[in-house]
């Protein structure tokens, strides 16, 4: 067996200080270890619990970092050298969460640039996934595209590692091909699991980030990589069945469609619906791995699928060795649950000339006007928002303007009172509009909000009324930009 400790490109350079964005995931937490014998590492976490438990590696200090907060982002990276982004937006971040992840994902990448150009930071390394050569792209790779233009949108140099599925301990993928090769004894495929990819050992991923991390100068840009066999996902079933020792019948369904797929994925497996609909739906179409120096430096010493998958396995039960993450996820859970905070992010197309700024303004003004005879809204002239009952002294909400962290491509509202907030909340209760990918898109952003009416009935009225509302805005905003 080929061992897979050799030099990782690493001894010549000097010390720095890494952050980890995303540090508690399934690649972060099998980069830790490795990082912090070289650099002093900074982990920053979303998670309350997980940065309040005790670091086990020397070298190691756990902030908790709200990616959504641009000042906790700004404040985070100071002192920092480069940065690894394995940020992802598939688990929830709050009790309800009214966004596409491809969304967030755009929110929390221009937050982490932004902060990552005005602290100088030599680098960004992002994990992202390998893209086909056509232009059939997936909705979950064409986010991670986007997070990639988005993470260079302001200076930092940023290197892109495309991977495809990652293989250990933790990994959504692997979980699922278990789940899947154990629980069916059929296997109906779509077309798509034939096309070939090149799954890879989250240790050599790991390899590869240290390899390249603190050289931007020569590891710039997307950078495609994989391990040592190039494989369909039907050949990884079939590798995955031997591996457990079980025999499976494959039939292939040429007219399957992915969302079909993708459902039944989500009834048999373990792991998050979500991110087994992430899986499937970034199957790979048309992939082609385009040639190297990163991926020459790590190819010599990969590891194969079998091998990886075997090395993320209990020996005795051939189960998952055990998830780190399970435990912390669960108390995060409980605490969103009291907290009961919403998060609801939009995206609008952004007119010809606007900005961030015109986008409020017009928004809060245009308020009135939809939801009449309902309500009306009233703009003073610092820029403060009230919205009341039409036909009544009542206040439902009341927006104070942020000018002091305010841009013209970034809008922060307080949300600081009215008869639909609540008095005292554990977060930090804003309203923001965010101009990103050089004015493409505006993101209308409510963070942390606190509703007062209980949550039941939060949930079938005033949630449903704020997504029909912003819905009728994007329209409003994509009829201007025509």
């Amino acid at each position: 067996m080929a061992t897979h400790n050799k030099d990782d490109g690493t001894r010549a350079q000097r010390s720095l200080t890494v952050a980890v964005a995303g540090a508690s995931g399934f690649i972060g937490t099998a980069l830790l270890p490795q990082l912090a014998a070289r650099h002093a590492v900074l982990a920053l976490t979303r998670s309350p619990a997980r940065a309040a438990t005790p670091a086990v590696q020397a070298n190691v200090r756990w902030r908790h970092c709200d990616l959504f907060s641009a000042p906790d982002v700004s404040a985070a990276l100071a002192g920092v050298d480069t940065a690894v982004y394995l940020v992802h937006s598939l688990a929830p971040s709050s009790r309800l969460t009214q966004a596409h992840p491809r969304d967030m994902d755009l929110v929390l990448a221009d937050n982490f640039a932004r902060a990552a150009a005005a602290n100088g930071l030599r680098q960004i390394v992002f994990v992202s996934g390998v893209m086909p050569q056509s232009f059939r792209f997936s909705p979950r790779l064409w986010s991670r595209r986007e997070v990639e233009m988005v993470l260079g949108a302001h200076g930092t140099p940023v290197t892109a590692l495309r991977a495809s599925l990652v293989v250990g301990a933790g990994g959504t993928g692997p979980q699922l091909l278990l789940d899947l090769v154990r629980r069916l004894p059929v296997l109906a495929l779509p077309a798509s699991a034939r096309s070939v990819t090149r799954p890879i050992a989250v240790q050599d991923l790991v390899r590869a980030i240290l390899y390249c991390l603190g050289r931007p100068e020569t590891f710039a840009g997307p950078l495609d990589i994989g391990g040592a066999d190039v494989l369909s996902y039907e050949q990884m079933l079939r590798e995955t069945a031997r591996v457990l020792g079980l025999r499976r019948w494959i039939v292939r369904v040429p007219l399957l469609p992915n969302s079909i797929a993708a459902a039944t994925a989500r009834l048999v497996s373990d792991a998050p619906p979500p991110m087994v609909g992430g899986v499937v739906e970034s199957l790979p179409q048309d992939t082609v791995m385009r040639d190297n120096a990163l991926q020459r430096a790590i190819a010599p010493h990969a590891m194969g699928f079998a091998e990886a998958l075997r090395a993320s396995l209990e020996p005795h039960t051939g189960r998952l060795k055990p998830n780190p993450r399970t435990r912390i996820r669960m108390r995060d859970t409980d605490v969103m649950r009291e907290q009961s905070l919403v998060r609801s992010i939009q995206r609008v197309l952004l007119p010809p000339g606007q900005d961030a700024a015109w986008v409020a303004g017009n928004y809060f003004r245009w308020l009135g006007t939809c939801c009449w005879p309902l309500v009306r809204s009233r703009v003073d002239a610092r820029g403060d928002v009230e919205v009341w009952v039409r036909v009544l002294p009542i206040r439902l909400l009341a927006l104070t303007h942020q000018p002091a962290i305010s841009t013209t491509d970034r809008q922060v509202y307080a949300i600081s009172g009215g008869l639909l907030a609540r008095p005292v909340s554990a977060g930090r209760p804003r309203f923001e509009f965010q101009t990103l990918l050089a004015g493409r898109y505006t993101m209308t952003a409510i963070h942390d909000y606190a509703p007062a009416l209980p949550w039941r009935l939060y949930r079938l009225t005033q949630a449903v009324g704020h997504i029909l509302v912003m819905r009728r805005y994007q329209a409003r905003l994509a009829r201007l930009a025509r």
